[in-house]
């Protein structure tokens, strides 16, 4: 491994190094990150011992713009997975139960249909009567009897 190879892995291994984003150029790995002690902005070339920095930038929007021009299709947030990590997550899928069948296609209810329209809203005042119940003259109402203490 190349002295440049082992100090872009440990700027990244203890955070030193951000990767924003990175993408496959058909050969390798090209990614963009910004050292966050200096502010400088990287486009690396390469994986593991080929890693190299291929361009830097005051920005990341400059060096993210370069990395969305050349390779927009392949271009992913983040930094790629190492081939060891992409092992393992190989091993974790191959091993776990299969994936549960997807729900049943379940059907919306039908709306519900309005209420019908009606020419007079139902009444809830009652009739008033007197204490027999017989008077229905409008404007009569019963006396109302209330228990005495005594």
């Amino acid at each position: 491994m190349s002295n440049e190879a082992q100090k872009i892995y440990n700027d990244i291994r203890y955070a030193r190094l951000l990767i924003h984003a990175h993408a496959d150029d058909g050969h390798s790995t090209v990614a963009v990150g910004t050292h966050l002690d200096s502010g400088k902005s990287v486009y690396l070339h390469g994986e593991d011992h080929l890693r190299q920095i291929a361009d830097s930038f005051d920005s990341p929007a400059q060096a993210l713009t370069v990395l969305e021009r050349l390779h927009a299709a392949t271009m992913r947030p983040g930094p790629a997975l190492t081939d060891t990590e992409r092992e393992a997550a190989r091993a974790r899928t191959s091993l776990g139960t299969p994936p549960a069948p997807p729900p049943p296609n379940r059907r919306a209810c039908p709306p519900t249909p309005p209420m019908p329209a009606t020419t007079k809203p139902p009444s809830t005042v009652s009739s008033p009567t007197t204490a027999t119940g017989s008077d229905t003259t409008p404007g009569r109402t019963a006396p109302v009897s209330r228990p005495t203490n005594h």
